[in-house]
């Protein structure tokens, strides 16, 4: 039996994820079945800086627009939200973009609406934004919520900010949790990854360690899928798979290259 006939049996049997990465050639789509890293193409061509999921939108920021791309139809559909160019793109109640000189803006039924300005906003996600100034949250203005030097945040049940200081867990307050110059941070449900720019870092039981990657290339995001697994991205394109059961039996990470240039963020929406 071929490869590519396997692979089409293998996904049908246990089930196939869509992931859609920002890159500076557009946004990619990429097919991941438990520990196989399938077909990839771009849907968009773009400069995508950042893209997040809003139900089954993937919503993407480009050099031109927020781009909102429908992936529940037969065929992608893509409409421009008219906010022109952005950085970065996130969901709470509502859609937020943050523009270039830093205003971050919420989507409304008839346009967006400024909530303020931070300085070199890096990541928004839910209700925080990470910025060079620090955290912000996104209520009915911009107010900062403490830290400094922020790059990631992940803003929905447990909050992290990963700063240029170390890894920061919110409470009553922030608590760091590891020292060190972090650049992302996911989290959703008892998962939870950081990274810095050589190491990535895992929570288990309460506490974090060090786990190895078959990659020396920075890891820019991490995605939880349906079936337990973990998917990480790189900045140089490289796709990274952490299955639940491997279909060898293997554990540990899988590996692709996709050889996208600029990659920066990952989004897995509804299916």
């Amino acid at each position: 039996m071929g490869d590519i006939e396997e692979d089409r049996i293998y996904a049908d049997t246990l089930g196939k994820t869509d992931l859609y990465v920002a890159t500076g050639l557009g946004v990619a789509e990429v097919s991941v079945s438990n520990d196989r890293i399938g077909q990839f193409s771009l849907a968009h061509r773009c400069n995508a800086r950042d893209v997040a999921v809003d139900g089954t939108r993937v919503l993407a920021a480009t050099d031109e627009d927020v781009l909102a791309i429908e992936t529940s139809g037969p065929e992608l559909t893509v409409e421009s939200l008219d906010f022109g160019p952005a950085v970065s793109v996130g969901v709470a109640d509502a859609p937020l973009a943050a523009a270039p000189d830093g205003t971050v803006e919420r989507a409304r039924e008839d346009g967006w609406e400024p909530l303020g300005t931070a300085e070199t906003v890096r990541a928004i996600d839910g209700d925080l934004v990470a910025s060079s100034d620090g955290v912000f949250r996104a209520g009915e203005t911009l107010e900062r919520v403490g830290l400094d030097d922020a790059f990631d945040v992940v803003g929905s049940e447990t909050p992290y900010a990963a700063t240029g200081e170390g890894l920061y867990r919110l409470g009553p307050g922030w608590t760091r949790d590891l020292d060190g110059d972090f650049r992302m941070v996911s989290a959703a449900d008892e998962q939870a990854h950081a990274a810095t720019a050589d190491a990535l870092y895992t929570r288990e039981g309460g506490s974090w360690r060090e786990r190895e990657v078959p990659t020396t290339e920075s890891i820019v995001d991490i995605v939880y899928v349906a079936d337990g697994g973990v998917v990480g991205i790189t900045a140089s394109g490289t796709c990274l798979v952490d299955p639940v059961a491997a279909k060898d039996g293997a554990s540990g990470w899988r590996s692709r290259s996709l050889g996208l240039p600029e990659t920066t963020a990952l989004a897995v929406p509804e299916q």
